[in-house]
C-alpha cells in the first residue's frame, strides 16, 4: 500500500505531528525512519497513507508542524523524496 513518511527533527516533533493528525481522524504512527533516509541520529518519521495526504498536509499546516523532509513509498520498498 502506498504511503508517505514525514521526517521530523525529534521524537517530540513526531509525537506532535502524529497527535495532530490522529485528532483530525488520520491514522499516523511515528517511529524511527529507515536507514538511509536521514543522516541525523535523532530523527523520527510519521507514516501516513497516500490517500490521506491532502488532509494530512492541510492539518499539519494548520497546526504549524511542518516536516523536515517527505518521502513516498509506492509499496515496493523504495523511497523517493518529494515536496509538499
Amino acid at each position: 500500500m502506498p504511503y508517505y513518511l514525514f521526517l521530523s527533527r525529534s521524537i517530540t516533533h513526531a509525537q506532535r505531528m502524529s497527535r495532530a493528525l490522529e485528532q483530525a481522524g488520520i491514522t499516523a504512527r511515528f517511529f524511527r525512519p529507515p536507514m538511509g533516509l536521514t543522516d541525523r541520529g535523532c530523527s523520527y518519521a510519521v507514516r501516513v497513507s497516500a490517500s490521506a495526504l491532502p488532509a494530512a498536509r492541510e492539518r499539519l499546516r494548520q497546526a504549524g508542524l511542518q516536516p523536515m523532509r517527505v518521502f513516498y513509498d509506492g509499496g515496493d520498498g523504495t523511497f523517493s523524496e518529494t515536496t509538499l
